[in-house]
C-alpha cells in the first residue's frame, strides 16, 4: 500500500492576498490591511459614443470593511 503524503505549507509574506471568491472586484483589489485607505481600477475602452472610462474604487474605513464604488464616463472623439 502506498503511503499517503500530506503536504503542509505556510504563508510567510508582508505583501497583500488575494481571495477566491465569485465577487469579481474581490479579484482586482486587495482585503483590507493596516494603513491602506483606497484603490482605484482605471480601463478605457471604445464605444459607439465615443472613449469609455471605467473607474471601480474600493474604499477602506478603519474597522476592516471596505465599499466599492463603480462610475463610467463618456469621454468622447
Amino acid at each position: 500500500m502506498a503511503k499517503q503524503i500530506r503536504p503542509q505549507a505556510q504563508y510567510k509574506s508582508n505583501k497583500p492576498t488575494r481571495i477566491i471568491s465569485d465577487y469579481q472586484n474581490d479579484l482586482i483589489f486587495d482585503q483590507p490591511r493596516e494603513n491602506l485607505l483606497q484603490q482605484e481600477f482605471i480601463s478605457y475602452e471604445w464605444s459607439e459614443s465615443g472613449l469609455k472610462k471605467k473607474t471601480v474604487t474600493r474604499k477602506f474605513k478603519p474597522n476592516g470593511d471596505y465599499f466599492d464604488t463603480s462610475a463610467t464616463e463618456i469621454i468622447g472623439f
